[in-house]
């Protein structure tokens, strides 16, 4: 029996037949895992790299690869210098536009001061204008908190575990104490010829 027509005179065609889509086949996607770190500061560090931090508001403003034993220090305030050119810095700093004067014996310095992105304390300064390529940075020990414990690691002695304050200091400690390794020991006796008594 045919549907009642509507009240203008006209049958409604019938409702189309609803085909479904034609499913080819499922895609197979290749997911590259990548490892998953919680805490970035331990990742950081398996690489290499040093993270330095502001004192004041624990936030990090540079990371850097360079050789936490061989950074040298200005004679005139004592600032911590990295140099950019041989070393990765990567700076996490506000830039300030004006620079800062500062007296010193034969004359007047220009600081260019790099700042805290949180708290806004001055932590490092170049002697160029920011807008220059970074050579030589100057940190301040006084505002960033430098990871030494990472250095103590090449100052130790492995016979006894004396801290040296430097690499020179270890040098002569190893000497007077005779803390040498095997490997340094047998270099000594590759060049003199002669093997040390051992005693018990």
């Amino acid at each position: 029996r045919s549907p009642p027509a509507p009240l203008g005179g006209k049958r409604r065609p019938p409702p189309a037949s609803r085909k479904c889509p034609r499913r080819g086949m499922p895609k197979v996607v290749t997911l590259r895992r990548s490892p998953v770190f919680t805490n970035m500061r331990e990742r950081l560090g398996e690489d290499g790299f040093n993270v330095l931090h502001c004192r004041r508001c624990n936030t990090h403003v540079l990371i850097t690869d360079a050789e936490l034993t061989s950074l040298p220090r200005r004679r005139t305030d004592g600032a911590l210098v990295l140099d950019a050119t041989s070393a990765v810095v990567r700076l996490n700093t506000a830039r300030q536009e004006e620079c800062q004067l500062v007296r010193r014996q034969n004359g007047v310095e220009r600081q260019y001061i790099h700042a805290c992105t949180s708290c806004g304390q001055t932590v490092g300064y170049t002697s160029a204008p920011h807008e220059d390529d970074l050579k030589l940075l100057y940190i301040s020990e006084t505002a960033v908190r430098v990871p030494w414990e990472r250095r103590r690691a090449a100052l130790t002695c492995r016979i006894c575990g004396h801290v040296a304050p430097s690499a020179a200091q270890l040098e002569l400690h190893k000497k007077e104490r005779q803390h040498f390794t095997d490997d340094a020991g047998d270099a000594r006796e590759a060049e003199s010829g002669t093997k040390p008594i051992i005693v018990g």
